[in-house]
């Protein structure tokens, strides 16, 4: 359910938006130019309110509109109300089950009951088989009520769990803390493909990208089991992921990306070397039209994927291929 905060400030517009979901948090801030924002799952034991107080630490919010989010998140009890609700199914289910138990019970006993009144009144030796057909009825609605416990568990149970987690998604320690794990290069793109998946329709992967292009893993934790030992860095244009090593490639890789996007738009063609097996990205093109002030100190390359640009040397392609 999302929820919007405005306070005007004359001309000046400021807006806190809350979108809370069964599954995730995202809070969004803008104040004129100034816009930030945060997307979090709730697969650790942060509630909704902890979430939105930690987004708001640091930015420049004002009194009445931080007063008028801090009452919203004081009546906020979406676990309260949601465990209550499953409460009450339980109660509902669990009394028809001891209900159902009961007649069984009741029914068993009542038959033995006249099953052994029958048989003393035929054979004269009341009460010897009324109370063997007590017990007997006793034996067999117990009998019957354990079997439908069993059945109960069983299937109807079953049904009322909550699905399974998503393969590769972990709850947070009980420590609140991440633990320091080794992970692959391979690892980190299977976890970012798994955040991708899980992320609401508008929202992209790019909320993972850091100012300085290092990946922000206490989002990407719930997918690695933990925080990696060594940092990655990602490119927020083609989203391709490098070691430290590699580390200042994405910010030329989305210097040139974008540049390479601009060059299209204006000239419906891409910039690439005439007769280059290897299409790369043409340099002085993009230098004659002004799309970038410099020669980047390494080759980019086109992919088979309109328009996109790699660091990686393919192989020779045939021209006009």
């Amino acid at each position: 359910m999302k929820y919007e905060f405005v306070k005007e400030h004359g001309k000046l517009i400021e807006k806190i938006v809350i979108d809370n979901e069964p599954k995730w948090v995202y809070v969004q801030y803008t104040k004129g130019n100034l816009e930030k924002f945060a997307y979090t799952l709730k697969n650790n034991p942060e509630s909704t309110s902890h979430i939105v107080e930690n987004f708001m630490e640091g930015l420049p919010i004002s009194e009445e509109l931080k007063t008028d989010v801090g009452r919203f998140l004081a009546t906020l009890n979406t676990s309260n109300e949601t465990n209550f609700q499953a409460f009450i199914n339980f109660l509902v289910q669990t009394l028809s089950l001891h209900l159902m138990v009961g007649i069984a019970l009741a029914l068993s006993i009542y038959s033995g009951y006249q099953l052994g009144t029958k048989l003393d009144a035929r054979l004269v030796i009341y009460p010897g088989f009324t109370i063997i057909g007590i017990f007997l009825g006793i034996a067999i609605g117990s009998l019957l009520g354990y079997v439908m416990m069993l059945k109960y568990l069983g299937t109807h149970g079953e049904k009322g769990k909550l699905p399974p987690v998503k393969i590769g998604v972990k709850k947070k320690p009980e420590t609140g803390h991440w633990p320091i794990i080794s992970v692959t290069i391979s690892d980190i793109r299977e976890a970012v493909r798994l955040f991708a998946a899980d992320l609401p329709k508008g929202i992209n992967r790019t909320i993972l990208i850091k100012d300085d292009y290092s990946i922000d893993f206490e989002q990407l934790a719930p997918y690695l089991g933990g925080v990696p030992n060594q940092p990655f860095y990602m490119s927020k244009e083609t989203f391709t992921i490098y070691e430290e090593m590699e580390k200042d490639i994405p910010p030329l890789l989305d210097k040139v990306q974008k540049a390479v996007n601009l060059f299209y738009k204006v000239n419906k063609t891409y910039p690439i070397r005439p007769y280059d097996p290897l299409y790369r990205v043409n340099y002085h093109q993009l230098l004659q039209g002004h799309y970038l002030d410099s020669i980047p100190p390494i080759d980019f390359y086109f992919t088979d994927y309109d328009g996109l640009i790699t660091d990686q040397k393919p192989e020779k392609k045939l021209v006009g291929g």
